[in-house]
């Protein structure tokens, strides 16, 4: 067994690349989700802490997921209808017990952009206890009209 710097071996070192890829497979797989429009699938804690830093009417700070869904429903997606979600880059750090996300991405309408933005997330043991999104606030209030 080769020991890599600071003691971590390898067996520790695959554990924890294998975990990574896997939330960001789970990552990827809940933005299609975001894009289905399927918000009841997505795995989100009772007491998840969301921010949505977007202009009036999208900025919200809400707590709870069956607020957060509501807010899905009723202000995001019918303002913004048919809008798919790419992700462009991901990155993960963290054990099970607190995994820190952070994705970069774009939203279009019929492969035109939309708008682009940045999310920061937190989950802890499979569930979104925390969500940061920071979308181009411009671009997004050009294309609510």
């Amino acid at each position: 067994m080769i020991v890599w710097p600071l003691g971590t071996t390898t067996t520790q070192y695959d554990r924890t690349m294998h975990y990574r890829n896997f939330v960001r497979k789970q990552a990827l797989a809940d933005w299609k989700l975001l894009s289905d429009q399927s918000i009841d699938d997505t795995p989100l804690a009772d007491d998840i802490h969301f921010v949505f830093l977007g202009p009036d009417p999208l900025a919200a700070d809400l707590r709870g997921a069956e607020t957060v869904r509501a807010w899905f429903r009723n202000e995001f997606f019918p303002r913004l209808p048919h809008l798919q979600f790419v992700v462009e880059e991901t990155i993960v750090e963290g054990g099970p017990w607190s995994t820190r996300i952070a994705t970069r991405y774009r939203t279009e309408r019929d492969g035109t952009l939309v708008y682009r933005g940045v999310y920061f997330g937190r989950v802890v043991w499979g569930k979104v206890v925390e969500e940061r999104i920071l979308p181009d606030t411009k671009a997004l209030a050009a294309a609510l009209g």
